[in-house]
C-alpha cells in the first residue's frame, strides 16, 4: 500500500510538472430529474445503476465461473493453488489489470462530477482503503456492505455537521467496527462468501 501510494505521488508530481495543476471541466451529459421540489441529476442516479451493474458482473463472475474460482482459491490459499498447477504471478496479474481497468473506470465516470486534475483519486484512496479493510475477506459482499454502512454514516454526518465531521465520524465508525470485528464484516456475516 506505501509502495503503491509513493508511486502515485510520483505520477502526479510528474503529470503536474507537464501539464500544470487546471482543472479541466467535463460537462455532464443528461439532464435533471425533478421530484417534487427536489432535483437531482440525472447522471447521478446513472452512475449509481451502472455501478449496481458493474457489482452484479464482479458478483456473477466470481461467483459462478471457472476463472472466478481460480481467483478465489489463489486468494485464499496461495500455496495450495499453486500446488493444484494454478500460475499465482498469472492470477494476481489478470486480478490486478481487472482492478486497475475498473479504477480507470471509475475515474471516468466520476470526471462529470469532480472534474479532472492529477489528484482526481486523491480523495478516493483512504476511504476504499478504508472500506475493503472493514469488508474482510468477501471481495464483493463484505466491500458492498461496508461501503453501505461507512458511506451512510459519512453522508449522515456531513448533512447534520458538516463534511470534516463527516470524515472523522466515518474513521471513527471503521475503527469501532474493526474493533468489535477485526475479519471485517464478512468474518462475522458473509463467512465463505464472494
Amino acid at each position: 500500500l506505501l509502495a503503491t501510494w509513493g508511486l502515485s505521488l510520483i505520477l502526479i508530481g510528474l503529470v503536474t510538472m507537464l501539464f500544470g495543476n487546471t482543472t479541466r471541466g467535463v460537462s455532464a451529459p443528461l439532464g435533471a430529474v425533478s421530484i417534487g421540489e427536489f432535483s437531482m441529476a440525472a447522471y447521478e442516479l446513472a452512475l449509481i445503476g451502472f455501478a449496481a451493474a458493474v457489482v452484479a458482473l464482479l458478483y456473477l463472475g466470481l461467483a459462478r465461473s471457472r476463472a472466478g474460482l481460480v481467483a478465489r482459491a489463489t486468494m485464499q490459499n496461495p500455496g495450495m493453488a499453486e500446488a493444484l498447477g494454478t500460475d499465482r504471478d498469472r492470477v494476481y496479474a489478470v486480478t490486478f489489470t481487472l482492478g486497475a481497468a475498473l479504477s480507470g473506470l471509475a475515474g471516468g465516470l466520476l470526471a462529470p462530477l469532480s472534474g479532472v486534475v492529477p489528484t482526481i483519486g486523491a480523495a478516493y484512496v483512504a476511504k476504499a482503503f478504508i472500506t475493503v479493510i472493514s469488508g474482510g475477506a468477501a471481495a464483493v459482499g463484505g466491500t458492498v456492505a461496508a461501503s453501505g454502512l461507512l458511506g451512510s454514516i459519512n453522508s449522515a454526518v456531513s448533512f447534520l455537521a458538516n463534511p470534516v465531521i463527516g470524515e472523522v465520524a466515518l474513521l471513527l465508525a471503521a475503527i469501532i467496527l474493526l474493533r468489535l470485528m477485526p475479519e471485517g464484516i464478512s468474518g462475522r456475516f458473509f463467512r465463505g462468501g464472494v
